[in-house]
């Protein structure tokens, strides 16, 4: 009964939209409308090819999205997300773990669960990655890292780029997962915080690596925690959003998470711009 009181309301409101021809979703809004809006698009039987129809709507170069590849260096990247866990960025590179600190070391990609991926960013904004990111400030921020960078029409700042990647990730794999941060936030940590967990964490392994990389004076756990506090203590951020309202695309279903442009991106096919019940007739 309460779902079919949703759906009337849900159905009311698209009737509503469609009589003032406005959009159904403005992904100029942000991330929460999006996650809030496009999965009631796709449990309405009339309305869930809408997200897919906007080779429909009469202009079909208004929704081209395009990746494209990059390089830039990490420190000049800048967060959109406004948690940094410190176990998924201080721990793994102390740790040493998943051949992460060495990558971090030489620069190009870090690994994650879902993939060794790009950077996705939007102009230097990180739209996914941030604890990729993160790593590679901790360790090297002048490492020269690989990205993918998103535009399309109408998209003009991180915040509706965000929108964007939730909105495609609900049109291509009919979902949009999001997740927390691991450990503390490293943006309430103060420099001694950060010392002090990266000396706990440390491996014997992660010392002659960055001593052998030059990144330290000496070969002792202490100089590479100070060296990984002096790094982090000075990360840029944090970001405007919530870690639990940023975009997964890997986690949504893509093979490379978005490292290039999904074909029904490319074809304008994603009804991101003002989507309407008449855009699917």
């Amino acid at each position: 009964m309460k779902h079919k009181l949703i759906m009337e309301n849900w159905r009311r409101f698209v009737n509503e939209s469609e009589n003032e021809s406005g959009g159904l979703v403005d992904i100029s809004a942000g991330p929460d409308v999006v996650l809030q809006a496009v999965p009631q698009l796709l449990a309405d039987p009339e309305l869930k090819n809408i997200v897919t129809s906007g080779r429909g709507d009469g202009d079909i170069p208004d929704e081209i999205i395009e990746i494209n590849p990059d390089v830039k260096k990490a420190s000049v990247l800048r967060p959109t997300q406004a948690e940094i866990g410190s176990v998924q960025s201080l721990k793994d590179q102390s740790e040493d773990n998943f051949g992460n600190l060495d990558r971090a070391i030489a620069g190009g990609k870090l690994g994650s669960k879902a993939g060794l991926f790009p950077i996705l960013v939007f102009q230097n904004f990180i739209l996914d990655g941030h604890h990729r990111w993160s790593q590679f400030m901790t360790t090297n921020p002048n490492a020269m890292v690989d990205v993918a960078e998103i535009s399309a029409p109408g998209v003009s700042d991180p915040k509706t780029a965000l929108a964007l990647l939730h909105y495609m990730n609900f049109a291509l794999f009919g979902q949009s997962p999001t997740k927390d941060f691991q450990g503390d936030n490293v943006y309430n940590m103060s420099y001694d915080d950060i010392y002090q967990q990266a000396l706990g964490w440390m491996a014997e392994s992660t010392v002659q690596k960055l001593s052998k990389a030059n990144l330290i004076p000496e070969p002792t756990k202490e100089a590479a925690a100070k060296h990984f506090a002096d790094n982090l203590s000075k990360i840029p951020g944090p970001g405007q959003f919530s870690r639990t309202k940023m975009p997964q695309p890997g986690d949504a279903g893509s093979p490379d998470g978005y490292a290039t442009t999904p074909e029904l991106a490319a074809q304008g096919a994603i009804n991101y711009d003002d989507p309407k019940k008449s855009d699917t007739e």
